[in-house]
């Protein structure tokens, strides 16, 4: 299992590590995080807790609680990274994207010499309603096999990214047809993450934000994918599950768990955001493994 071991010199400053949960009783209800400097750290914690004050899933109004979490960061331990390709499905219902997402596990599968079925069937579930008590990535192995580290999914966690990167991607989504946002920065740091590791090869992710309707694939050598229309609105189905490439046992589920959770990436490049494709055209690229090379993003 192959941890990568490139790591990040930030200079004189040091990092931390900041997160945020908001949530009412036992419902969550916004989180977010980042990797910032001592000179950057009242900034952020700001914005943090005014998104987590503003979570839509929030309806009757209450006050929520917060909980605003700083450490230091390990800088010996620190991996620097580039976010994935960022493609998206240019679809205009529901049934329009299911279908490619069917057609795409399918596809990836016939690449890699193994069954998809099994994701898929995991896949509808997500759509159908939440899982009670899971609350991070749980895992599928190519024999079929499921596991759920800690009864309740690994967080993804201890993720950052440049400001400049933040803000240019920003820039850009706020013009692009597919719509963007926060939530859809978080989510590509997450996806990259979880594609540094080897390992990973598929991730499939819905929110369970009933007025987020956006959600995506994450496959290997080929980038993020964005899927609108995955649900209707109003609907607080969702979760986040990985196909892996081979089964782990021991100590490789151990390195997993360690690196998704505790060890810190800072993502100090990016990789292009492609217009609206067709499904045809996305399934050509899945095919021919489009958009990275060698676990390491291609510019056009």
């Amino acid at each position: 299992m192959n941890v990568p071991e490139e790591r990040f010199s930030w200079g004189s400053e040091n990092l931390f590590s900041i997160r945020m949960r908001a949530f009412s009783g036992e419902k969550h209800l916004s989180g977010g995080e980042d990797l910032v400097g001592r000179s950057a750290l009242a900034e952020r914690m700001l914005a943090l807790t005014n998104q987590g004050l503003d979570s839509t899933k929030n309806p009757d109004c209450a006050p929520p609680s917060l909980n605003i979490r700083v450490e230091p960061v390990d800088m010996s331990s620190l991996i620097s990274g580039t976010l994935l390709p960022v493609h998206c499905l240019d679809s205009s219902s529901r049934q329009e994207t299911v279908a490619f997402v069917e057609a795409a596990l399918e596809r990836v599968g016939r690449r890699e010499a193994l069954d998809p079925s099994p994701l898929w069937d995991h896949f509808l579930r997500l759509l159908e309603g939440p899982e009670e008590g899971l609350s991070g990535v749980s895992f599928l192995f190519p024999d079929g096999n499921r596991w759920i580290p800690k009864e309740r999914g690994v967080r993804v966690t201890h993720f950052g990214i440049l400001p400049s990167i933040r803000q240019s991607l920003l820039q850009e989504a706020n013009h692009h047809p597919a719509g963007s946002g926060r939530r859809f920065i978080d989510a590509l740091q997450i996806a990259s993450k979880i594609q540094t590791f080897s390992s990973a090869l598929i991730e499939v992710c819905v929110s369970d934000n009933p007025e987020y309707t956006t959600g995506y694939m994450a496959v290997r050598d080929v980038g993020y994918l964005r899927l609108p229309h995955i649900k209707t609105a109003g609907n607080t189905s969702g979760g986040r599950l990985v196909l892996l490439s081979k089964n782990l046992d021991g100590k490789d589920r151990d390195d997993l768990v360690s690196f998704l959770s505790r060890t810190p990436i800072l993502f100090t490049g990016r990789s292009p955001l492609f217009s609206p494709s067709s499904g045809s055209a996305l399934l050509e690229k899945l095919l021919q493994r489009g958009g990275l090379e060698n676990g390491k993003s291609k510019l056009p």
